[in-house]
């Protein structure tokens, strides 16, 4: 697997994992009521994997 591949791969997980916190109460799974801290943990870890994943990819890409 090529390192474009992983990386690309690494930034669609972090952005998957971004969404589900950022939006587990719609889905049900958090309380409504507050965004919580495990919220803002999930959704912080995956920016940070998403914005490395996409730092990754453009590295790539310049020659």
């Amino acid at each position: 697997m090529s390192s474009k591949t992983v990386a690309l791969i690494v930034t669609i997980v972090g952005l998957l994992v971004a969404l589900f916190f950022a939006l587990a109460d719609m889905m049900g799974i958090g309380n409504p009521a507050r965004f919580g801290s495990r919220q803002i943990g999930g959704t912080v870890v995956g920016a940070v994997v998403f914005i490395v994943g996409l730092v990754i990819y453009l590295r790539q890409r310049r020659p």
